[in-house]
């Protein structure tokens, strides 16, 4: 897969990403954090929602954030200049040996699972830092279902010269099935996974396709050679053209939200 993040991405994702900050914001009232509690935030991203968690966790909980993201990275840094309880790295969710065991609360994944490369080791890792009682929550996109974006991504790319460049790395939507037994390989006996169902709107297919790109660190053209992504992204424009109405775009997704107890 080809993703080139860029500062310019990153900091239009904190412009456009109302839907995945409303999506968080779903997740954190079923995980019940509490002052003082020990949050990690994987995936955060520019970081503001994780500044939001150091709010709740107040002056006596800590919060941390981590992305493999340089870009966003360096605009999340600028907000521990006024959260003392906030800090970031760059890292990734299969590999949190920064954190010891049994040293976390609660590990929080917003709109991230999708993308992380080694689900498994993931959720091993998330076991290994959470103490007993830990909660972790989980918010991402249901393989179990296939929003329009998806099926306007594989039309378009599915076409030459595009279908020439095989996407590798992208974004592998979880089915519940297979993250119940992930959670159970694990060690989470507890959990409950609902279904948030949302509506993204956007005014037309240039909208919608700008957060795609924001969201996905430019991920949105699969393996495609940088040259013919402007190509790529106006026959993709034509295929949003056809499900416009005069109030725009209203996409139905689901999201499979988690959260299961460490114990």
């Amino acid at each position: 897969m080809v993703v080139v993040d860029t500062e310019e991405l990153a900091k239009g994702y904190t412009v456009v990403n109302n839907t995945q900050f409303d999506a968080g914001l779903f997740l954190l009232k079923r995980l019940g954090i509490v002052p003082s509690n020990h949050v990690l935030d994987v995936g955060c991203g520019p970081g503001n929602l994780t500044a939001h968690i150091a709010e709740i966790a107040g002056k006596d909980g800590i919060v941390v954030g981590i992305d493999p993201s340089k870009e966003r990275i360096a605009l999340a840094i600028e907000l521990e200049k006024t959260t003392p309880n906030l800090s970031f790295f760059e890292g990734r969710a299969e590999d949190l040996s920064r954190f010891p065991s049994a040293s976390i609360d609660v590990v929080f994944v917003n709109s991230t699972f999708h993308w992380v490369e080694d689900q498994p080791a993931a959720i091993r890792e998330f076991a290994r830092v959470l103490k007993s009682g830990g909660r972790l929550g989980i918010s991402g996109g249901s393989g179990d279902y296939v929003a329009a974006h998806e099926k306007i991504k594989a039309d378009v790319l599915s076409r030459e010269p595009y279908r020439n460049y095989p996407e590798k790395g992208g974004p592998n939507f979880i089915k519940k099935r297979e993250l119940d037994s992930l959670l159970d390989d694990a060690g989470f006996s507890e959990r409950k996974i609902v279904i948030n169902t949302i509506i993204k709107s956007a005014k037309d297919g240039e909208a919608m396709i700008e957060w795609l790109d924001t969201s996905s660190s430019g991920a949105t053209y699969g393996g495609i050679p940088l040259d013919l992504r402007p190509k790529a992204r106006e026959e993709m424009k034509q295929e949003w053209a056809k499900i416009t109405t005069e109030e725009g775009i209203r996409m139905e997704m689901e999201l499979l939200v988690t959260v299961a107890v460490k114990y």
